[in-house]
């Protein structure tokens, strides 16, 4: 069985590679290059699998699922400027792909401390940056 949770948070960010020219950068990432930045209302879904537990008829406990997700998503990146305040951007481009990947190392390199056993198991995070930008990780 699959289920889904989802996330809201606001950030800010600027597409920059410091790889590229200043030209090169306006070329390839146009208006989200503006040196000052700009903002989004993040969406992130996260799909759980798991078997419903018997006594509880639960897949996942959603208190600390909840408790996740504000540790290791909401709380680093809401209200931030991501290339400047979060560590993983100081040196990668803060595009909805690496920060689909940010949110899915975070995650996984604590869920066994959340969650034991062999259920339940993060199977994909869902990042909509706009309507039109979503990115998955499976």
């Amino acid at each position: 069985m699959h289920l889904a949770r989802r996330y809201r948070f606001a950030a800010s960010h600027r597409l920059h590679s410091s790889a590229l020219s200043d030209a090169e950068n306006r070329a390839l990432y146009g208006k989200c290059n503006n040196p000052h930045g700009h903002g989004h209302n993040y969406e992130v879904e996260l799909l759980i699998r798991g078997a419903v537990n018997t006594v509880t008829g639960r897949l996942i406990d959603l208190t600390e699922l909840d408790r996740l997700a504000e540790e290791q998503i909401l709380a680093p990146f809401r209200y931030r400027n991501l290339n400047e305040e979060i560590e993983a951007f100081r040196t990668a481009v803060p595009t909805t792909e690496n920060l689909a990947s940010e949110v899915d190392r975070r995650l996984r390199s604590v869920w066994d401390g959340f969650f034991s056993g062999v259920s339940p198991r993060l199977e994909r995070v869902s990042i909509w940056e706009t309507e039109r930008n979503i990115c998955q990780i499976e």
